[in-house]
């Protein structure tokens, strides 16, 4: 797929975008009722964000990938009005933090690190946003140091996970698309934290996503700067065994980033023809599967550039 905000598809991803198309376009739906009737508005973040995830839920067994290519930019402007219009609802903030992770880590050209960076500081700051109404004492922490944010994070529960994963996604990748900036850099220890409170709260969330953020960032680490690639190894495969044989998106991420940086040529290959070939029988991951099948292909094809 061409345009990746960061070479990869991250395996929640397509889900979500799934999901908030249909959010997105119930929003619409809504709001064009309701016009300015603030009752209208009020009820329409009530009521999209159930309905949207059972319909997702149907639309996940199909493969049409440009389908989904096609419709994720209409519903962006829909969500940042609610989330304008909603100011103090968390699920409303939350909806819109990953639509803009979403798109962004999908479908934006990563040499395009101006629209990148801004994409994943809009979804970090909603998501902060929406921590903060539901855990008044992140607010202040938020812009605070790394201990008391570290402090604060003690008092989310297993409720916020997914908005904490979520955000701490952002965030990093705001901070890779902001590598330039001592700044950024700096909020590191803040992710790290966030990240580690959910391994704490939900450590399976969404199939394996906390070891494979690990696997991801003990891998392109610097050299001497923190790389170490047996415990990334373990934290990639500590996730394909949470996500199981038939979730391919982690093991073709497990190719992309550990092989490629241990320059293990024959695993690369090995591991990606096994994505291609694989024919999981799994209706609920039929989209994910076809999008990391895709991807495994255009990486082979890429082998020698890579290595």
């Amino acid at each position: 797929m061409a345009g990746r905000g960061a070479g990869y598809v991250y395996p929640f991803v397509m889900k979500r975008i799934l999901s908030l198309l249909m959010l997105g376009g119930l929003a619409a739906v809504v709001l064009s009722l309701g016009g300015g009737c603030a009752l209208m508005r009020k009820g329409a973040a009530r009521v999209i964000t159930p309905v949207a995830g059972q319909l997702s839920e149907g639309l996940m067994h199909q493969d049409d990938v440009e389908l989904v290519r096609d419709g994720a930019p209409a519903f962006l402007l829909v969500l940042d009005a609610l989330a304008e219009s909603h100011p103090d609802n968390p699920g409303v903030l939350l909806a819109a933090s990953e639509a803009q992770l979403a798109y962004a880590t999908g479908f934006v050209d990563s040499a395009n690190r101006e629209r990148t960076r801004q994409m994943y500081r809009k979804a970090r700051d909603y998501g902060l946003r929406a921590l903060a109404k539901t855990r008044p004492r992140f607010a202040k922490a938020s812009k605070g140091d790394a201990r008391s944010f570290e402090q604060a994070l003690q008092y989310t529960r297993k409720a916020d996970a997914k908005a904490l994963i979520t955000t701490a996604t952002a965030w990093v990748m705001w901070i890779i698309a902001s590598s330039d900036s001592p700044a950024a850099l700096g909020d590191m220890p803040k992710v790290l934290a966030m990240m580690e409170r959910v391994k704490e709260l939900d450590p399976t969330i969404r199939q394996g996503g906390v070891d494979l953020f690990y696997g991801i960032y003990y891998t392109v680490l610097p050299l001497g700067g923190g790389r170490d690639l047996e415990k990334a190894r373990e934290h990639f495969e500590r996730s394909m065994n949470i996500a199981g044989p038939d979730y391919l998106l982690t093991r073709v991420t497990f190719a992309e980033f550990y092989a490629r940086y241990a320059f293990d040529q024959e695993l690369f290959e090995k591991t990606l023809q096994e994505v291609i070939d694989a024919r999981p029988e799994a209706p609920e991951f039929t989209l994910m599967n076809a999008v990391a099948q895709m991807r495994a292909r255009e990486l082979l094809e890429q082998v020698d550039d890579l290595f």
